[in-house]
């Protein structure tokens, strides 16, 4: 009966170290307003400027990477690809050189 009280305790403090603890007192958070967020995708400009009633239909589901052209969007591609194949090609050099 003891032993199983104590396994019990002992399951029961080892569960609780796996809980997140707050790193500081939740009454010394404070938080303050943020600035406007910029997200700046490849290019160096924002998003949008601004989201009016008149641009909606045209300027809402359109970002950076659609308004350039494929010529311009051909190296982010062959870079994609060349980062993605890179790793499963030096692993089977590497395999081979190991033999």
């Amino acid at each position: 009966m003891i032993r199983s009280l104590l396994s019990v305790l002992a399951i029961i403090a080892m569960a609780s170290a796996f809980t997140p603890q707050p790193s500081t007192p939740l009454t010394t958070l404070r938080t303050t307003p943020s600035s406007t967020t910029q997200i700046y995708q490849l290019g160096g400009e924002p998003e949008r400027k601004a989201l009016t009633r008149d641009t909606e239909p045209d300027d809402f589901f359109v970002t950076n990477t659609d308004k350039m052209s494929d010529e311009e969007k051909l190296p982010i591609a062959i870079m994609g690809l060349v980062g993605i194949s890179a790793p499963f090609i030096l692993g089977l050099i590497a395999l081979y050189a190991a033999k």
